[in-house]
């Protein structure tokens, strides 16, 4: 089995369109998923990333990160008040 690697991602405007998703200049891709933003982030792992979701609120402000548990990083839930 292949894993995603958002390094070598080539996002088109097509893609952007269909997926909601844009990518940064450092290979970041960052996916509206409606309730929360999710952040594929490239790491010199097995995944070769890690996985966020951003939570905000009405706001804008970051009220829960979610790190997956795959992740090299971070994993697990922090939440901000």
């Amino acid at each position: 089995m292949t894993h995603f690697d958002p390094s070598k991602a080539k996002i088109t405007i097509l893609d952007i369109l269909k997926y909601d998703a844009v990518q940064d200049e450092s290979g970041v891709i960052y996916k509206d998923m409606g309730t929360y933003v999710q952040m594929l982030v490239p790491m010199k792992n097995a995944k070769g990333h890690d996985t966020y979701e951003f939570y905000y609120d009405a706001n804008g402000k970051i009220i829960k990160i979610v790190g997956h548990s795959t992740n090299s990083g971070f994993t697990g839930t922090k939440t901000f008040t």
